[in-house]
């Protein structure tokens, strides 16, 4: 059984493959809305950096912002 710490990793690779693929751009992104919700629950239990990500990613999702890794 996985502990809730590896759910959320799971969650927040999933959102990140998802917004890196700019799914976020897409006419209904619903599957990209639902991968947010599903960490978002998660909230009071992520670190600084994670909540960060989840933030930049809402803006990403509302502003219809392209998403760019940096390597």
């Amino acid at each position: 059984m996985k502990t809730i710490r590896e759910k959320i990793e799971a969650r927040l690779d999933a959102l990140e493959d998802s917004l890196i693929r700019q799914d976020h751009l897409a006419e209904d992104p619903v599957s990209v809305l639902e991968i947010l919700a599903s960490v978002s629950k998660f909230y009071s239990a992520l670190s600084e950096e994670q909540r960060d990500f989840i933030q930049a990613a809402r803006w990403a999702i509302s502003e219809k912002k392209e998403w760019a890794t940096v390597q």
